[in-house]
C-alpha cells in the first residue's frame, strides 16, 4: 500500500492492520519537494513498517527535475512516478493489489478541479472505490466514502501520530488549486449550502461516470459495427459516422487520436476542432499538438506531420 507519511495514509494503514492484513508492502516515494522535511517522511514511514514487522519498498526521486524533463505539471510527474514505482514493487513481490488512502475530499477535490478546467464526463466521474491501472494493478480505496472530519476522529480516538505536509496548507492565489479549492472553495460551498457538499458532489461524479461508461461502450459498438478502424490505422468517414450524435462521434476521434495514434495532449479544443472535418466539406485539415496535421481525404481521415 502507498503510505506517504500523512494522517490518511497513517490511518488506512492502522485499519488494514486492525481488519487482520499482515502481509502488506509499505511503499513510500521520497519525492524531494521539501527538502529535509521529505526526508523525514521517508524515516517515519520506514520506522512504520518496522515497528508493525511489514516489508518496505521506498525509492528517491527529484520529482521537480522529473516534471521539467517530461514539460509535466509537479502533480502529473509525481502521479506517474508513483503509479511506475508501484508497478516495479507489485512486480518485484508478485502482488498486483494497492491500497492507497484517497478519500471524500480528494475526491471531491479531483471531481472540481477537473470541472473547472472544462472536463467532460470522463473527467470528472471522478475516482473509483476500485479500479485498474494502466499496468494492470487493482487499485482499491477504502476511505473513498469517508471524509476528511472522519480521519481526523479516527487518528484522535487510536492517538495515532503522522507527518504533516507543510505544502498543504498554503491557499493564497500562488499556492496549488487543489490547495485553493480545499480550504476556499469548499468551505464557501458548505457554508452557502449550510451542509456537507462532498457526498452530493461524489453522487453527481457517479452519475456521470455511468453515463459516460454507457457512451463508451456505444463507442466501441459502433466502431465495430461499421469498420471504422482501417489496416492503414486511418479512419473511415462514412455516412453513419457523419450522421452520429456528435457525443459518439467526439468519442471516437478522441479514442482514435489517443488509442490509436498516441497523440499527446489532446483536449476538448483539438476534438472540436477535429469534428469540424466530419461536418463541413469546406475544412480538410486541422492541426494538432506536436506538429501534427489530421487530413480528410477520400472519405478517409490520416495523421501526418504538419
Amino acid at each position: 500500500m502507498g503510505v506517504s507519511g500523512g494522517r490518511d495514509s497513517v490511518a488506512l494503514l492502522h485499519f488494514l492492520l486492525l481488519l487482520g492484513y499482515r502481509k502488506l508492502i509499505v511503499c513510500h516515494l521520497n519525492h524531494q519537494l521539501r527538502g529535509a522535511e521529505s526526508n523525514g517522511d521517508a524515516q517515519f514511514v520506514r520506522d512504520l513498517a518496522i515497528a508493525h514487522g511489514l516489508r518496505h519498498e521506498e525509492i528517491t526521486m527529484d520529482i521537480t527535475a522529473e516534471a521539467a524533463r517530461t514539460k509535466a505539471s509537479l502533480e502529473t510527474a509525481g502521479r506517474d512516478a508513483r503509479r511506475a514505482f508501484f508497478e516495479q514493487a507489485a512486480a518485484r513481490h508478485d502482488c498486483r493489489n494497492v491500497f492507497l488512502a484517497h478519500h471524500a475530499d480528494d475526491d471531491v477535490e479531483t471531481i472540481l478541479h477537473h470541472l473547472f478546467r472544462g472536463s467532460g464526463l470522463r473527467g470528472i466521474r471522478g475516482m473509483d472505490p476500485i479500479s485498474n491501472s494502466p499496468g494492470g494493478l487493482l487499485i482499491t480505496r477504502p476511505f473513498l466514502e469517508i471524509t476528511r472530519e472522519d480521519i481526523d476522529t479516527y487518528i484522535t480516538t487510536y492517538g495515532l501520530t503522522f507527518r504533516e505536509d507543510s505544502t498543504n496548507a498554503g491557499s493564497s492565489l500562488g499556492a496549488p488549486t487543489r490547495n485553493r479549492i480545499r480550504h476556499r472553495v469548499l468551505p464557501f460551498l458548505k457554508e452557502m449550502f449550510q451542509r456537507e457538499v462532498a457526498g452530493t458532489l461524489q453522487r453527481f461524479a457517479r452519475l456521470a461516470g455511468r453515463d459516460e461508461d454507457y457512451l463508451q461502450a456505444a463507442t466501441s459498438a459502433f466502431l465495430t459495427e461499421h469498420q471504422l478502424l482501417q489496416a492503414d490505422r486511418s479512419l473511415t468517414v462514412n455516412t453513419a459516422l457523419k450522421a452520429a450524435h456528435p457525443a459518439l462521434q467526439s468519442r471516437i476521434l478522441r479514442w482514435w487520436l489517443r488509442e490509436v495514434h498516441a497523440v499527446p495532449n489532446i483536449g476538448n479544443a483539438e476534438i472540436e476542432s477535429a469534428l469540424e472535418l466530419l461536418s463541413s466539406p469546406r475544412v480538410s485539415r486541422v492541426n494538432l499538438p506536436s506538429q501534427l496535421r489530421l487530413r480528410r481525404k477520400a472519405g478517409r481521415l490520416f495523421l501526418e506531420k504538419a
